[in-house]
């Protein structure tokens, strides 16, 4: 394992070109008035990323508050949420963890992160769906949840983890379910995607891994027009409801991770690796690396400055 002196990856807000009215009902809301919203992105790197959904609620009265806290929040830890205010005007992503409000709407810039490692390995800050779904269930049940981890990892010990850690449904799914997205070769799964259920037609993801990626709220149509349901299979789960989710660099290596730091950065160097085809012979690594803290504002919780900043996340985080 080397030592690692730079991350110099980022965080990047989505930039919307456009918002359009869209027609999609909240399941959970069918009582309680509300708008969606499509969030256009028209440079987006291909058209399936373009879209994210948004949904507002505007000022509610305590009892359409409680109700949509008993709807949306009842999986996650309901002190994480702001208290009632009347003058607020509500979104639903203010009633998700604060995770979620965090990364809604972003895409993350990864980079090649520099180490004392043979030049034949490349390691890598990254991240994709499963590891983005993995600290969102993580984290839920904290109250007052430590600073998530980015990271990426094989997709097979991933989806053993999940299925492990729930378990399968049949009925409509609710917010808090998970959605595996798969396919068979012979005798062995793998693992395509995977989507935190939001709403009963409605899923928040990470649309994949690379840096044109988006975090984003979307409908059950946009994900099965990437993930046809003909060639993928669609498996529904119930994460376990007292279930411990340990952190990634506990659970996601081989023969166990090390930790590796030096004076300005904590990173987790673990064991997933695969050899790329535009550089023969080359291995890259994948680090798993600590965020900043989340910030809580005003009742919403954000990123901080430092994951805008190609130089912040190097920041030592040990502390």
């Amino acid at each position: 394992m080397g030592w690692v002196k730079s991350a110099k990856s980022e965080f990047r807000k989505i930039p919307v070109t456009s918002v359009e009215s869209c027609s999609f009902r909240l399941a959970g809301a069918q009582d309680i008035p509300h708008t969606c919203h499509l969030y256009r992105d028209a440079n987006a790197k291909l058209p399936v990323w373009e879209a994210a959904l948004g949904f507002e609620f505007g000022q509610l009265t305590h009892p359409q508050w409680r109700q949509l806290v008993t709807t949306y929040a009842s999986w996650h830890h309901r002190r994480n949420l702001a208290d009632y205010d009347r003058d607020r005007n509500y979104t639903l992503m203010d009633f998700m963890p604060p995770i979620m409000q965090a990364w809604n709407r972003h895409r993350f810039h990864e980079q090649n992160v520099a180490t004392r490692r043979p030049p034949a390995i490349q390691t890598k800050l990254a991240a994709n769906c499963w590891g983005t779904l993995y600290e969102i269930l993580r984290l839920a049940k904290q109250e007052n949840p430590s600073a998530p981890t980015l990271f990426v990892t094989d997709s097979h010990p991933m989806l053993k983890v999940l299925r492990q850690r729930s378990m399968k449904i049949q009925s409509t799914p609710q917010t808090g379910d998970i959605v595996l997205v798969h396919h068979q070769n012979d005798i062995r799964t793998y693992l395509d995607h995977v989507a935190l259920v939001v709403d009963q037609q409605l899923f928040f993801e990470k649309a994949g891994a690379g840096n044109h990626v988006p975090y984003r709220l979307i409908d059950r149509q946009t994900l099965e027009q990437i993930w046809n349901p003909d060639i993928y299979t669609f498996e529904y789960r119930r994460p376990h409801t007292h279930q411990q989710w340990l952190p990634p660099e506990q659970v996601f290596s081989l023969n166990g991770n090390r930790r590796v730091a030096d004076e300005r950065s904590l990173v987790y160097q673990h064991s997933y690796h695969y050899s790329s085809q535009n550089l023969p012979g080359q291995i890259i690594s994948f680090a798993m690396k600590q965020l900043p803290e989340l910030v809580l504002e005003q009742g919403r919780f954000r990123l901080s400055s430092q994951a805008y900043d190609p130089e912040g996340l190097v920041e030592d985080q040990s502390r």
